[in-house]
């Protein structure tokens, strides 16, 4: 018997007598149908189908799952969870590369998105070039009376908080304390004046005297200044303290007579490295 070319149905040879006609043609029509069932192999909507290594046989792929791609799994197509959704979660976020995809989050305020072949995407967000700018300038002033007459540091409630852009940057405080007082008869009190840095003290100006006999009451200023490496781009409080080097013998900030109208300042300048 002969046989198709591409398929190998069976077919009557071209001299043969065929005895049988309806049964030659249910075998061809069973032939034709097996194969094209095997060409179309999908029986649900959405299926796919792809040639398998038996000749002449396709392979059917389920339809997905939603949000699903297609790709390729040891050379045949498959379904997986597609891998290319968005990484980014936070408003200003930008998508970078490393194998995969990955989000760079939003840099903090005044920074500029700088090559850095260190870090695993290749940015990183720094302060601007150019060493020694001032970056970010914040002030706190106080008006009002404040005593200490314990060797205990109290604050002179002159306090600013600043958050650094970058670690390398350094905060230049400046304070000026004002009507810094002992009463009458302290005669060998000192005032100890610090700059405190989240509970730590970075900064002191010790034994700030005020000395004149035991008969007056003496009222002065005094000025700090000091240059802070505080290492960090965490929100960073810088605090004016003081006390009496006596115990029990008073002293005050901004004493300024029953008005209270005596100003103290406190002025943290962020540095860039």
């Amino acid at each position: 018997m002969a046989t198709t070319t591409n398929y190998g149905w069976t077919t009557p040879d071209d001299t043969a007598l065929v005895k049988d006609g309806a049964s030659a043609i249910r075998t061809l029509g069973s032939s034709v149908d097996t194969t094209t069932k095997n060409l179309n192999p999908e029986t649900t909507l959405g299926d796919l189908s792809f040639r398998s290594s038996t000749s002449n046989v396709n392979t059917r792929i389920p339809i997905g799952s939603s949000g699903q791609h297609l790709t390729v799994v040891a050379g045949v197509p498959a379904w997986a969870t597609a891998s290319d959704q968005t990484p980014l979660t936070t408003k200003g976020d930008l998508l970078g590369f490393s194998t995969l995809d990955a989000r760079i989050p939003i840099g903090a305020n005044g920074t500029l998105l700088t090559a850095d072949s260190s870090e695993s995407l290749g940015l990183k967000w720094a302060a601007p070039a150019g060493g020694g700018k001032v970056l970010q300038v914040l002030q706190d002033t106080h008006t009002g009376m404040v005593t200490n007459n314990s060797t205990t540091l109290a604050t002179t409630n002159l306090s600013q908080a600043i958050t650094p852009a970058s670690a390398s940057n350094k905060v230049l405080i400046t304070a000026n304390v004002n009507a810094i007082n002992k009463p009458a008869g302290n005669s060998s009190t000192a005032v100890k004046l610090v700059i405190d840095r989240d509970g730590s003290t970075i900064y002191t100006v010790s034994d700030f005297f005020l000395h004149e006999g035991t008969s007056k009451q003496l009222c002065a200023s005094c000025t700090l200044v000091f240059l802070d490496s505080p290492a960090t781009t965490s929100a960073t409080t810088y605090t004016i303290k003081f006390a009496p080097t006596i115990a029990s013998q008073e002293a005050a900030i901004n004493a300024y007579n029953s008005s209270n109208t005596c100003v103290s300042t406190i002025v943290v300048m962020e540095i860039g490295a």
